[in-house]
């Protein structure tokens, strides 16, 4: 029995494995002697195998691994496996003034990053999503509907991670003394660690990319490229956070209400144009916001809660309502025929006395002067929408 029971349980630990390579928990090695111990030391060498097939793969890698797995008696990753279309949210957030982090921190700019990615993956999985690829100072995230969860809720947890990575980046003390370091503050005076996202739904190939000599599990759509470009656009907009039509479209009417139409573009690989939107964030107190400094972001409030009354937008409903009228004036409708540049520039003002720094607001008046003809209105061939020539 002595020996019939670690082959047992071993069998057991593999056939878990094959089922979901993601699932099976690292497990202490049982006390045992004898070539029974031997047998606990290969089972707890299985399970930290699942465990670094787990870090490197994630959730998108789980099931090329399981596949795979099922091939009988082929032991490699079979590149030659077709994807699978998914329809899903895509999120891509970058850490602002990288490069010069990295000339100045040099090696120790990986402590850096990995206590962003600590936030980010930490609060992407605590909402129904999953970190796919960490590209330097970049991070590849999706969310999937799955199980009891519909899109509004899983569109919905998608905005809230990242409203939770904004808020907890801003006051995480390590981060902090990372850009209060002297070398730091006289490169980039004022420095303070900030990051830009972008969030975009539609399809994409989830599926093996690479060779048998590297294999990475991950998502080819122009859609995840959108997510990209849209996080590249949040600089000129000067906000934290874009979201594209198609993913305000899935919120619902209630969190729709609270963020922003900022703008209908046209951006880098679709000539369909696409209004975008954002989610005005409020800093903590401590930042010189009325956000109070010890918010507590993990509790069980419902999606509703969090956005209505926990973290609701830093700009009153008043500021939004008159924005709103600004935003049609300058867009005019779907084809921009009742445009009214002169009316909106002086909402937009107006805004900017409530406001001073409103990066949209700022964006919009710069927009317009770059367009507008000489008498300020709009140009005659206006279609209500215009050419991010910027990402």
């Amino acid at each position: 029995d002595r020996m019939v029971r670690p082959l047992r349980r071993m069998v057991r630990t593999v056939l878990a494995l094959e089922d979901d390579p993601l699932r099976v928990a690292q497990k202490k090695a049982p006390r045992e002697e004898g070539l029974a111990r031997e047998l606990a030391v290969v089972e707890q060498a299985l399970h930290k195998i699942a465990e670094l097939m787990r870090l490197g793969f994630g959730e998108a890698g789980a099931h090329i691994i399981k596949e795979n797995m099922r091939l009988g008696d082929r032991v490699e990753v079979n590149s030659e496996m077709k994807g699978k279309v998914v329809h899903a949210i895509y999120g891509f957030c970058d850490i602002r003034n990288f490069t010069d982090c990295t000339e100045v921190l040099q090696g120790d700019v990986v402590n850096l990053v990995n206590e962003v990615a600590a936030i980010v993956h930490e609060c992407v999985v605590d909402n129904l999503g999953a970190p796919n690829k960490n590209i330097g100072d970049a991070f590849l995230l999706v969310w999937k509907p799955k199980g009891s969860h519909g899109i509004t809720e899983v569109a919905e947890s998608a905005l809230r991670s990242y409203v939770r990575i904004i808020i907890e980046i801003s006051r995480c003390k390590k981060l902090d003394r990372w850009a209060r370091r002297k070398e730091i503050q006289t490169r980039i005076p004022g420095f303070r660690l900030r990051m830009g996202f972008g969030l975009h739904y539609g399809w994409a190939i989830e599926g093996a990319i690479g060779s048998l000599h590297k294999i990475d599990a991950s998502y080819l759509s122009p859609h995840v490229n959108m997510a990209s470009r849209l996080e590249s656009a949040t600089k000129q907009f000067g906000v934290s956070v874009l979201l594209s039509e198609d993913v305000w479209a899935l919120l619902s009417p209630e969190i729709q209400d609270l963020c922003r139409k900022v703008d209908r573009v046209t951006l880098k690989g679709s000539s369909k144009p696409m209004k975008l939107f954002t989610y005005d964030v409020p800093e903590t107190v401590l930042r010189g916001g009325t956000l109070e400094d010890d918010v507590d972001l993990r509790c069980a409030h419902s999606l509703h809660q969090f956005f209505t009354t926990v973290v609701p937008p830093s700009t009153e409903t008043g500021f939004r309502n008159l924005w709103q009228f600004a935003i049609d004036g300058y867009l005019g409708g779907p084809e921009g025929r009742t445009a009214d540049w002169v009316m909106s520039r002086k909402l937009l003002v107006s805004l900017l006395e409530q406001r001073q720094d409103d990066g949209p607001a700022l964006n919009l008046l710069a927009v317009m002067k770059k367009l507008a003809g000489p008498d300020g209105r709009h140009p005659d061939n206006w279609p209500g929408y215009r050419v991010l020539e910027d990402k």
